[in-house]
């Protein structure tokens, strides 16, 4: 079956739109108005119209979250541009092997995201697979040093979000093709070992999600993908859950992080049943609150923070211009965005995302990378 025809591709057929979610509705009255007046099949068309409700009342929520955008998102699609990691190494290698009088190799149009396992050799956490997006100018040869993004997913949810939802790879193709197919990294780890749990990004007797984060993935990173690590070159970042543990990570570990992006995090670790059962003690507790810890530390000279909320998610607005003034106070250089109308959703996140990205990877130095240290691959 031939499912796309040229100007049409079913893929990106959207189930956010105001046509898709009106017509399950519009479905579901059809089938209840034949279910009263039909006596034939009349059962049928009863289960129609509460299936067509159901999906209807589904798919709102989804439209308003923006969490599966279109069909290819539901059918397993992740990323505009998923390939194999055998699909990467064949690209490298016939790039890297292409000697001077051979014909040259065309560099891809775009930037790939595979899945990786990234190994848990310090943590022991048992992640499941994170995504990495590798620009256009990471398969040439010698391959340049590019800055990371080590960018963080929320709960319920999965590092495949900030591709699908996100579209993150999509923001730094469009930032690529303006920078010579320049662009960071993207590292996109695992932060809770499962779609519903919440480990806050911190470390508990056999649960080390701050370790995994910020030893393992950045290890991963610089030995694997011969990333830059340069701490100038490396920026947290994350949405919701996720916007909480750039900022305590990056506040945390500014040895390893030169800037943060915090989209719509909270101020405080959450967990069911309260915080205070993510840690052994209150002063563990207090470790991890980012207003504490600029109450506490000096961030280095060379640190800065971009901060987003929108105007419709209250609680969170208010936490992150609690960071931004603690931060400032600290003589951070702080960014703050409040975005009128924003919810707390991929609609904001995405956004956001791309028109923080030329910033923070400029400052990165996406343009003066040097070639990667020899003995990576």
């Amino acid at each position: 079956m031939v499912l796309t025809r040229p100007g049409f591709d079913i893929m990106k057929t959207s189930l956010v739109g105001l046509p898709f979610v009106g017509g399950l509705f519009g479905v579901a009255a059809v089938a209840a108005v034949l279910a009263v007046v039909r006596r034939r099949a009349r059962i049928g068309w009863m289960v129609l119209a509460v299936v067509s409700c159901l999906l209807g009342t589904a798919a709102t929520v989804n439209r308003y979250f923006g969490y599966l955008p279109n069909v290819g998102s539901v059918l397993g699609q992740r990323a505009s541009d998923q390939v194999s990691a055998r699909s990467v190494r064949a690209l490298r290698q016939s790039l890297v092997s292409a000697g001077p009088g051979d014909q040259a190799v065309p560099l891809p149009l775009r930037g790939k995201v595979e899945l990786v396992s990234i190994p848990p050799t310090v943590s022991g956490f048992r992640a499941r697979h994170a995504q990495v997006y590798l620009p256009p100018a990471w398969f040439t040869s010698p391959r340049p040093a590019l800055p990371v993004i080590e960018l963080l997913h929320g709960t319920p949810g999965t590092p495949e979000d900030w591709t699908r939802a996100g579209r993150a790879d999509v923001a730094a193709d469009a930032f690529a093709a303006t920078r010579g197919g320049r662009a960071p990294i993207i590292v996109m780890p695992d932060v809770n070992g499962g779609f519903t749990r919440d480990s806050e990004c911190v470390d508990r007797p056999g649960d080390r999600a701050e370790t995994y984060l910020t030893t393992d993935v950045p290890q991963y990173a610089v030995q694997a993908l011969g990333a830059n690590p340069d701490r100038r070159a490396w920026t947290i970042a994350g949405s919701s859950e996720g916007g909480y543990c750039a900022v305590d990570l990056g506040l945390r570990h500014a040895d390893r992080y030169a800037a943060v992006v915090d989209l719509s995090g909270l101020d405080r670790p959450t967990y069911p049943g309260g915080a205070h059962r993510l840690f052994a003690t209150r002063r563990d507790q207090r470790d991890h609150q980012p207003l504490v810890l600029l109450a506490d530390r000096t961030p280095p000279r060379q640190f800065a923070m971009w901060l987003t909320a929108g105007t419709a998610e209250s609680g969170n607005l208010r936490a992150v211009k609690r960071v931004a003034a603690a931060a400032r106070r600290r003589g951070v250089e702080v960014h703050l965005t409040v975005v009128p109308g924003g919810r707390h959703t991929w609609g904001l996140w995405r956004r956001a995302f791309r028109d923080l990205l030329p910033v923070v990877a400029d400052r990165a130095g996406v343009s003066g990378v040097q070639p990667a240290r020899s003995g990576t691959t």
